[in-house]
Order: structure tokens, then sequence, then C-alpha cells
């Protein structure tokens, strides 16, 4: 433990020793034994990989929190990105480095510790957040711990009754998911509406469109997420805010099952969660919403998948077959037209559409191979093509990291088009337009997937009209207080409704939070305990209600908290891959910056964190298994 200490205190000290303590820490054997297996089993050079190994073990032995917890609920994470252990002292130049106590000539550049410099002092680190979190998950296990006896069908649920105050929550994503996980059900009447029965690892849906895992290993049923949730399948269309009546039209299911009946229903509310999302903005550009592919829900990925596997079938057909009686003008026109079959456009070049091209490039490398692949025929005609109206991949990440992604990219054969704008879409072309000019291009393709940008969904929309003028934010996201309390027209509706990830627009000393997963994680987190701790959210600021029970108001002001302390996001980085076997790794607690990291140990990083912060066991069995059999057998490439 000293020797632990003792490189955690030279974590702080720019250009020194670098550790990344982990909020999810390998809690679960099974975790940690896969993590340690593909670390020692990677072509990582053995000081680095021995390095590797020493830090993991240190995250583990002083993790601030998430001891247990984590078995029961995420509370963070991002498209994305997911923090574990690192060490290096690592140098910035102009170039990627190795390890400080490698020579440059056995230096991989594929393969690089980045550590960005910074030119200002930046803040310590965020000790008090940290331990309040700590707290917090003790809290957390108390109640989760309770759960357990009604999960194993001991005991009886909690019955309640229509006059139990009712907790209306609308959505299934991470804002949503890690609410239901942590709220307390004994009190409360639980009903959650939304479309998707289920939860999924949004994160990982750029490899499950490859096949790289499978979409049940990464989803999880809102029942298993909380079995005393009433769940309703269908989508909020309306909201009375004087009434607290919120209207639900149901989802109407196959022509397989006959429905008598599916008049809207209404549901009354004393709390209403907002955290339905956004969606994506393809209604942009004109032809977009109706020619591409979008990748934000299983059934995104699913149409994504097939759509690959048929694009790939169609170029392969004898109209467009190669032969060399032909003569050489059909030749041409067969070739023309078999790239154009095979070639992928992926419009945005953010975390969604970099990872996409990443596990798009390596399938098609896959299924192309020499000799053996599938599709061999295909090897020197399929092209993917990744469109960006910035001038670089990646925003949120560190310069350094954009370019080394750019550079991994284009090293596989992805085509990149920065300071390009997407003017129109058409049935199996798109139109381009180089920044600053008036020319047009013509691409052809045959899967175009748009990844660009995010737009409210109408349920906002119709909310914001209920609202106060002052409610609306940019990009019509909802204003909310540090308590995620929106606005209302009413003093006496105020605190009745609260809002959270995608929608809220949270606000920051510079602006507000990013629509991530990791900011909606702990957004539904820190609203489930502040009902969970029975706080009037009328009041400004909330302060905890008369009729609690005397140990948690006792252990409350123990803490300090009979006032609720606003929501505090702790950016703990971001993660991104890359393909090739390369993944980006940023990380940082709070605003302290720890680490820059890129290349094939960032990749076992990056396995490792979404391994560990999959919301269930079986979860991680499940995705242990699909890697197990990408590895031994390669990618499935039938269509079903």
């Amino acid at each position: 433990m000293r020797f632990a200490s003792k490189i955690l205190r030279k974590g702080q000290q720019q250009h020194k020793q670098k550790v990344i303590l982990s909020r999810y820490p390998y809690t679960h054997s099974i975790s940690f034994i896969s993590s340690l297996f593909m670390t020692m089993q990677s072509t990582i050079p053995t000081r680095k990989r021995c390095r590797l190994l020493l830090t993991v073990v240190v995250s583990l032995l002083c993790c601030q929190q998430q001891l247990l917890v984590s078995a029961f609920h995420p509370t963070t994470s991002h498209h994305h990105r997911r923090i574990v252990a690192i060490t290096g002292d690592v140098k910035h130049t102009s170039h990627l480095t190795a390890m400080h106590d490698q020579k440059p000539s056995n230096t991989n550049t594929n393969e690089s510790p980045l550590l960005v410099d910074k030119d200002e002092e930046k803040a310590g680190l965020p000790l008090d957040t940290l331990w309040g979190r700590a707290l917090d998950t003790v809290e957390d296990v108390i109640r989760l711990a309770g759960r357990i006896p009604i999960e194993n069908g001991w005991v009886d649920p909690p019955m309640t009754t229509d006059e139990s105050p009712t907790l209306v929550v609308l959505g299934s994503g991470w804002a949503a998911h890690s609410l239901l996980k942590i709220v307390d059900t004994t009190k409360t009447r639980l009903i959650l509406i939304s479309p998707s029965n289920h939860f999924v690892f949004t994160p990982m849906l750029a490899s499950s469109s490859v096949g790289t895992v499978e979409l049940r290993s990464m989803t999880e049923s809102v029942r298993a997420a909380n079995p005393s949730v009433n769940y309703i399948e269908g989508s909020a269309t309306d909201v009375d805010i004087e009434n607290q009546m919120v209207t639900v039209e149901l989802m109407k299911f196959s022509n397989d099952i006959k429905e008598k009946n599916r008049a809207p229903l209404q549901i009354r509310y004393d709390k209403l969660v907002v955290a339905v999302g956004c969606k994506i903005a393809d209604q942009l550009v004109p032809g977009a919403a109706e020619h591409c592919l979008r990748l934000k829900s299983c059934d995104d990925s699913r149409r994504l998948r097939t759509a690959i596997g048929e694009s790939l079938e169609l170029a392969s057909r004898p109209d467009v077959a190669d032969s060399p009686s032909l003569p050489d003008a059909e030749r041409q026109r067969r070739r023309e037209e078999r790239r154009k079959r095979a070639t992928f456009c992926v419009i945005g070049g953010g975390p969604t559409g970099v990872e996409f091209a990443g596990e798009l490039s390596d399938f098609l490398r896959y299924a192309t191979r020499e000799r053996v692949g599938v599709f061999e025929n295909l090897k020197n005609d399929y092209r993917i093509v990744v469109v960006e109206g910035m001038d670089k991949l990646l925003p949120p990440f560190d310069p350094a990291l954009r370019d080394h992604a750019l550079n991994s990219l284009r090293r596989a054969g992805v085509e990149v088009r920065l300071n390009t704008f997407t003017t129109k879409v058409e049935e199996d072309f798109v139109m381009l337009s180089p920044k600053g000019s008036d020319e047009q291009e013509k691409l052809e393709f045959g899967v175009c997937l748009w990844a660009a940008g995010t737009a409210p969904v109408p349920f906002v929309e119709t909310l914001l009209k209920k609202l106060p003028e002052e409610a609306r934010a940019r990009g019509n996201r909802i204003n909310v207080d540090k308590w995620m309390r929106c606005p209302t027209l009413s003093p006496d509706s105020f605190g009745s409704i609260l809002v959270l990830g995608d929608a809220a627009a949270f606000p920051t000393e510079s602006a507000v939070l990013p629509q991530t997963a990791q900011v909606a994680g702990q957004q539904g987190a820190y609203t489930a305990r502040l009902i969970c701790r029975g706080y009037d959210l009328t009041a400004t600021p909330p302060v905890l209600k008369e009729d609690i029970d005397f140990a948690r108001a006792s252990w409350l002001k123990l803490r300090g908290l009979n006032e609720a302390e606003g929501f505090k996001f702790l950016n703990l980085g971001l993660l991104a891959y890359v393909g090739s076997g390369e993944a980006l790794s940023q990380v940082q607690i709070g605003e302290v910056p720890i680490v820059s990291y890129a290349g094939s140990t960032s990749f076992v990083l990056w396995r490792s964190v979404y391994l560990v912060k999959q919301v269930a066991t079986r979860n991680r069995v499940l995705i242990l298994f699909d890697w197990a059999k990408r590895l031994f057998f390669g990618y499935d490439i039938t269509r079903l």
C-alpha cells in the first residue's frame, strides 16, 4: 500500500508516473481475470505489459468507490468512455513517443503514450466530490441489499396503492436506467414509460452492427433492473402540468398479436422524470432521413448489420463479376459498379462515426482476406469514406489523440474527408462540397450511415410549449437548475418535473454539460438519491421533509445534507475505438488531466472497462463469450 500511495502522489505531478483511479474497479473476479488474461496475452512489450498489470492492481487497491455496487448498477459512462489504470512517464513532442524507459529504436508508432502539455495549472483533485460519492455508494449498497430477497423470490415485493406517491419515469436510457437501479420502491409507486422495454449499452452498438458482440449480450430488461417497476410499453405524447397527468400512446405490436384496445392512457404522477434522450439530427440535409441509416438503438444496429451484408452480396453478384475474357471497357464498368455497391459512407466524424468506421474496417478486412475470405473478390473494391464538416475528428479529444485516430483510420484504408459538407442525399449517392467552395462532388454508395448531430424528440418540444420561455435552451433542450428541476408557469407545480440526460441543459461555468452517457448516468443516480432521501423539491434549496425516519435524517444531518447539494458532474475522461486493435484513452478526474494514451495497450483498457461497466454479471459473461467466439471463429457472415 505504501508503494501504491507513492505512485498515486506522483500521479498529480506533470511528467511523472500517471495512475488512473476507476470508479468501476474490478469487483467481480470474472472481469478481473479476463482483464489480466487479455493483458498477458496481448502483443504489448513485456515491460509495458508489466506496468499495465501493476497499475490495474493499484487501481483495485486504491479506488474510491463502487467497491460493491457495480454488480447492481452503473452510475457513469459516455460514448462514451470509461477509465481504468495506466502508468508511464511520458513526454509530449511533435510526434508520438514511447515510454520513458524504451529507446527510440524500439518505439511502436501504433502504440503510443501521449501526454498533452497543459500551459495552465489545473485545479486539484475533487476530493470532496469523491468522498461524497463514496458515502453515496454506502447508501446505495444498503438500499440494494434490501432488494435481494425480493429478486430471489424469498419475500413478496412491497405493495403500493394508488394513494402512494407516484414517480413516473419517461425513457429507458442511461439516466432512467441509473435511476431505476437505485431508487427505493418500498414507499413509492414507480412507473416507467418507454417504447423500449430494455436498456442497451450504447457504446457497443458499433461493435454489434458488424457482429463483434450480439445485441442481447449488451441489453437488460427494465423489469430485471428493478423488479418492483410498473412498466408500460408506450410513448408519452402530452402532459398536463397543472393536473399532473401524462398522456401515453401504447406501442403497436406485430401483426401476429391481435390488439382490441390501444386507446391512450392517462397516468397521474407526483414526480415526473423526463429522461427521453434525443434523436439523430437527420433532418438537416435533404434526403438524409429517407436514405441514411442511423446507430442509436438495437433496431438501428440490426438494420445496419443487415444492410452491410446485403451490400456485400449485391457487389458479389454475377452481373458485376470480373472475368479476363471480358472487354476492357466492360471490365472497367463492372469494377466501378462493384466499388459503388461496396462503398460505405459515414457522415459525421464524432465518436459514433469513428468507432463504426473502425469496426467496419476490421470486419471487411476479415471478410476479404486473401484465399480464405468469403468476399475475397472484393478485396480491392470495398471503400469506407468518413465525411466530416470540421477540420478534425473526435472534437472532445486532445489534439494528439485526434491526430492518432486520423492516422490510424487512414492506415487501415479508410478515406477521411475533413472540411467537407454533405449537401444532399439520394437513394444511392451523396453530394459533397468542400468547405469554402461551391464545387459539388457526387459520391455513390451502397450503405450510408448518418452520425452527425442530435435533435430533441417530439415530447421535449411538447413539454417546452407548456413551460415558460426561459425553459427553452439552445438546441431546444430544457433548462434545469442544479437540482435538475425545470421552470414551470405556476409555483404550485414547481419541483414536480425533473429533466435528465440528453434532454436537459445543465449549466456550468463555461457551457451546458454535453449529451453523453456519462453525464446522463450520473444525473440519474443523483436524482434517485434526491428522491430516496425525502427532500422537499418545491423548496429552494430542497430541504429534508419532517416525516422521514429518524435513522435516515440522522445520517444525512451527520453528512451535512439537511439541504440537498446540487448536482456535480465528475468527468472521468473519454475512450474510443479506432479499429485495427487500437483505441484512445483520455483520462482525467474532474478537471485534472491525468494521461492521454493511444494504441494497442489502450485497446486492452477499452475492452476491460467496457466489460466491467456492463450492468449485470450475465452481460459480462455473454460479452466474454462473444469476444471468444470472434477470436476463435471469426465474424459471423450469415444474414438471418
